[in-house]
């Protein structure tokens, strides 16, 4: 379920609905590919899947997906270092 947060923001649980392999598509191509999907405790797990096989991965389940990911337009952010955290205030 969606839920929408102040200011038009759309909130989503990952953890309990989980990107679809096409919605991580689109992120995916906005962030440099799939591997930059990927949450940093979750890498080893990852191993050597790429491409489509790395997107069933992750879709098949939320917790292997880097958080926070915040979209807005044509340009997305994921995790929580210094450089992302100055692109949050550049489409935000």
């Amino acid at each position: 379920m969606l839920k929408k947060g102040e200011g038009g923001v759309v909130l989503r649980h990952l953890i309990k609905q989980p990107l679809s392999v096409d919605e991580l598509r689109v992120l995916a191509a906005k962030l440099g590919g799939p591997k930059e999907l990927i949450a940093p405790k979750r890498r080893a797990e990852a191993g050597t899947l790429d491409g489509d096989k790395l997107l069933a991965w992750l879709a098949a389940d939320g917790a292997r997906v880097r958080r926070p990911i915040i979209v807005a337009g044509k340009t997305a952010t994921v995790g929580f270092p210094t450089a992302t955290q100055d692109g949050w205030e550049k489409i935000l």
